[in-house]
């Protein structure tokens, strides 16, 4: 096994807080056949000097300046002389295994890129892991998550590199690029890496949020069951649309929330506590309209508290006067259903599926 190569690459620019336990995790694997390659963009906030203290550790390292992530991670991969290449960027980091298991994997299976699990560290420390997804739905952007991607050189040499047309999610192009072309994946059931939420892919996600649909369509020909899996897209495309004009704070969609909340003047209630609550929390806060609490089926959250406001039990909603926007994505027109069957008539109720619809067909 250890004659596999495995060429690793980190792509850094003012870096200086993370790279040290990014750098750390790769020149302490228990797998010894590594080349370490470094692409930094020219940082000035003291990476360098973090990079510098472990040069003698470090097969390939240049600082200077590029334009932009994926013109560094071609440049590193321009350099790989292994025969499995592994990125993992300065915000991430890999458990002290994960090459040595991704090695065995791809020997095992003879697979021509590998795969695993990735832990998910929020802003808020929180941990959250990412494990399998059916590679069917890889056409639905997020099915494999990059940091844990480990790939044979010669499907670079032969399918190609970094689109760097695309600012953003330049990664997701060349996984469906590959997976269209028939090369053999395989996942790994094993925590591969740890990634930091908050990176480029996080903050600046909503300035490119158009890409993933982009990509999907371009390779929607090479798609098995394309009937099927465009309206996925189309679907998933019109949530991107508003998770985007939440993250803006859309001055149409404020007034879109505005106008279907204020009338009668009734009580608002958010139905859920989780990410869509949160969203939906965010841009009724930057409106007219207050929130008066939280309903949630989860009887842990109950008498809890979510942004300050009250969660309560959903059968005390049964005696309310209130509009209820079910912030929940997939399992809406169910929670819709228990609170119709409540015969509350003062009661109204819409579910965040019906109001993206609404507001996309406004559009």
């Amino acid at each position: 096994m250890n004659n596999v190569k495995v060429s690793i690459i980190t792509v850094s620019f003012n870096s200086v807080k993370t790279i040290e336990q990014t750098i750390k995790s790769v020149i302490n694997q228990t797998y010894k056949s590594i080349e370490y390659i470094i692409i930094d963009g020219a940082s000035t906030d003291g990476t360098q000097q973090v990079i510098e203290k472990y040069k003698d550790r470090i097969s390939f390292y240049v600082s200077e300046k590029d334009d932009g992530l994926y013109y560094a991670m071609n440049k590193g991969i321009e350099h790989a002389s292994g025969d499995i290449v592994g990125i993992i960027n300065s915000d991430d980091w890999y458990v002290e295994d994960a090459v040595e298991n991704m090695v065995v994997c791809m020997l095992e299976t003879d697979a021509d890129l590998a795969y695993g699990k990735v832990v998910n560290i929020n802003t808020d420390g929180r941990e959250e892991t990412i494990g399998y997804k059916p590679l069917e739905k890889i056409w639905c952007y997020g099915v494999i998550h990059h940091p844990s991607v480990f790939v044979k050189r010669k499907i670079y040499e032969k399918y190609g590199v970094f689109n760097t047309g695309y600012r953003i999610y330049s990664d997701y192009d060349l996984l469906l690029r590959f997976y269209s072309k028939g090369i053999r994946f395989e996942f790994n059931d094993k925590v591969i890496a740890y990634f930091r939420v908050g990176g480029l892919s996080t903050t600046q996600q909503y300035d490119a949020w158009n890409e993933p649909y982009t990509i999907a369509m371009s390779y929607i020909d090479k798609c098995p069951n394309r009937n099927e899996v465009e309206k996925i897209v189309n679907i998933e495309h019109q949530w991107s649309f508003l998770r985007k004009e939440i993250a803006v704070g859309s001055s149409e969609l404020l007034g879109f929330f505005n106008r279907n909340f204020k009338k009668d003047k009734k009580k608002v209630i958010i139905f859920g506590t989780g990410i869509w609550s949160e969203r939906c929390y965010k841009i009724l806060s930057q409106s007219d309209v207050a929130v008066t609490c939280f309903a949630d089926n989860n009887p842990s959250r109950w008498n809890t508290q979510f942004h300050d406001i009250h969660i309560i039990n959903p059968s005390e909603l049964k005696n309310m006067d209130a509009y209820v926007l079910i912030a929940v994505k997939e399992h809406g027109n169910e929670i819709k259903e228990q609170l119709n069957s409540m015969e509350n008539d003062a009661l109204k109720c819409v579910t965040i599926n019906e109001l993206m619809k609404m507001y996309w067909n406004r559009q």
